[in-house]
């Protein structure tokens, strides 16, 4: 039998069901709350008969029943891992009692995604957080071969999502943990990467030096390599079975704050894997995504971890794009994997929702490469950065600048940015622009995208996000192509009113301060799981509260008087 044929499997599922009306009499869900049923259902998936499908359950144990079709016996395995022969039950019919130890295997692994020598990170388990238990099945033929095809479901027990994340939606994803754990391929491992690097020259003085953002490892490594299949499961706020279930791929994203335990990913959806769209409301809309993101902080990971949405939320209005993103929970391999920022992703799809654009006719530049068009369009970029070159205070040469680049969009981002006091923004890094590449759009004129704000606004208490730093001057230096328009007395005049619009509304102190408390209101009980998990840094988010406050009560009274004396 060709263990690959869907449709085969769907027919006798349905022959079996038929066959076992009489197993179903009497199995009716046992109502308690709305929230709470115990959904007590038969399930057919991969030929196989469930007595209980995947979502959340209000029980410590769980009794699993499954059936398998005439002529077929059943592996299964409840660590996450793919079943194999060793793994056969030699049953067709059996029952599995799921309970909260089965589920840690990553953290019983945690060996092979942590660097002791080089962080001081840590990811330890901790048998009160939430779990889930992973029960993957596959059919075993009277010959002992085991099926290619796997079912996976997920069971969390003892466990209330409603109250546990009120308003907050459970992702849940799983992989064979060789995707994750792996030496040569895993995609959360140091692995082979990581043992070859150290043993370079660079290597020896990065670790000498503890410079760990610098170093190499497996999950620093980026690209559709080191793209793994996956199956996500997604849970309304409440919900005690998925919203939707699909098959993804699923990556590491994100530069230094790759080396954190608790890591971003990026989720894509491709024909390969079944859809090639995601069509689900991940921000209260009837939209479809290509992709998304969950996104640990980066920089801000073991601090506030909202602050780049945060930042981004109190700098919308002005003419440039702010993608959606909100708080969401992972559980990987049904192990708590902590809060997260679930990020809407640039992508063709996404431009053409927002502003109806031809998916075909977008261009998206992020760090002067091209992010979402053709190899050529890298021209249409360079046509605008040449205005870098020229005198823009000459009237005709400004003219056709207006002509190829928004400029109150370019105005309105500069000032929001430099107001935010971003260290981690230059002309080749979290700078992104985008065109439709004719005129059917704003008549084909740049725009710009905000990314990736939270190293900004007095994090770390560093001197480059100090509200005493002259950003303006920094923008100048590192921004030909600004320093160029700025001297255009014009175009100084949109974005003096930029600038102040954005301290006087935008970032005024009581409005951050309203906008911080709300925030925390919704993050802040999601913190104590997250130190259990990743290690106490509740020091570190109270004092980057109290930078970030001070940053914007100071921030005006420095900045403005800056714009408004300068002269080119």
């Amino acid at each position: 039998m060709d263990f690959n044929m869907k449709n085969y499997l769907k027919i006798l599922s349905c022959i079996f069901l038929l066959s076992s009306l009489p197993l179903l009499t009497g199995c009716r869900p046992e109502m308690k709350t709305p929230q709470h049923k115990q959904r007590i259902r038969h399930v057919i998936e991969n030929g196989i008969l469930y007595s209980h499908a995947s979502g959340v359950y209000d029980k410590p144990e769980l009794k699993v029943h499954m059936k398998a079709p005439e002529g077929y016996t059943i592996a299964f395995t409840t660590n996450g891992t793919k079943p194999s022969g060793k793994d056969a039950s030699g049953k067709s019919e059996l029952d599995v009692t799921l309970n909260r130890g089965m589920s840690g295997y990553l953290v019983n692994h945690k060996e092979s995604m942590l660097c002791t020598e080089l962080t001081k990170f840590v990811l330890r388990k901790d048998e009160s957080l939430p779990a889930g238990v992973v029960l993957n099945t596959a059919l075993v033929d009277s010959k002992g071969a085991v099926s290619d095809t796997v079912q996976t479901n997920v069971y969390f027990l003892n466990v209330d999502f409603a109250k546990k994340f009120p308003g907050c939606p459970v992702i849940s994803i799983t992989t064979d943990p060789r995707n994750l754990l792996d030496y040569k391929t895993g995609i959360l491992a140091s692995g082979d990467v990581y043992d070859a690097w150290k043993k370079t020259e660079t290597g020896k003085q990065v670790i000498a030096k503890k410079t760990w953002w610098k170093a190499e490892a497996n999950f620093t490594r980026k690209g559709r390599k080191w793209e793994k299949p996956c199956q996500i499961q997604i849970f309304k706020g409440g919900s005690v079975k998925p919203d939707l279930e699909m098959n993804a791929g699923l990556r590491v994203r994100g530069g230094m704050s790759r080396w954190y335990s608790q890591k971003s990913f990026t989720v894509y959806f491709r024909e390969e894997y079944g859809d090639k769209l995601l069509p689900f409301p991940l921000f209260a809309k009837n939209r479809e995504y290509k992709t998304f993101s969950l996104r640990n902080g980066g920089n801000d990971t073991d601090f506030l971890k909202f602050k780049d949405t945060f930042i981004q939320d109190l700098g919308k209005g002005g003419r440039f794009t702010v993608f959606d993103s909100r708080l969401a929970v992972l559980f990987l391999n049904g192990e708590y994997w902590g809060p997260y920022s679930l990020n809407e992703l640039i992508s063709d799809k996404t431009m053409h929702t927002l502003f109806g654009v031809d998916e075909n006719n977008v261009v998206v530049i992020k760090e002067a490469k091209v992010e979402v068009g053709k190899k050529e369009d890298i021209k249409l970029y360079e046509e605008l950065q040449a205005f870098a070159d020229k005198d823009l205070t000459n009237p005709e040469t400004y003219r056709k600048f207006c002509d190829v680049v928004d400029v109150r969009s370019m105005a309105d981002y500069f000032a929001m940015r430099i107001y935010i006091g971003d260290g981690d923004w230059y002309a080749i890094h979290n700078h992104v622009l985008w065109r439709s590449r004719d005129a059917s759009y704003n008549d084909g004129r740049w725009q710009y995208i905000v990314h990736d704000t939270e190293y900004s606004a007095g994090h770390y208490n560093q001197k480059l996000t100090s509200p005493d730093t002259d950003h303006f001057r920094r923008a100048i230096e590192f921004f030909p192509l600004f320093r160029a328009a700025i001297r255009n007395k014009e175009f100084y005049a949109l974005f003096l009113e930029a600038i102040k619009k954005v301290g006087s509304e935008n970032y005024k102190y009581s409005r951050v301060q309203e906008k911080m408390n709300s925030y925390d209101k919704i993050w802040g009980p999601l913190m104590p799981d997250f130190y259990k998990r990743f290690g106490d840094s509740s020091r570190k988010r109270k004092e980057c509260m109290e930078d970030t406050l001070n940053f914007f009560k100071k921030r005006y009274d420095v900045i403005i008087p800056v714009v408004e004396k300068w002269r080119p």
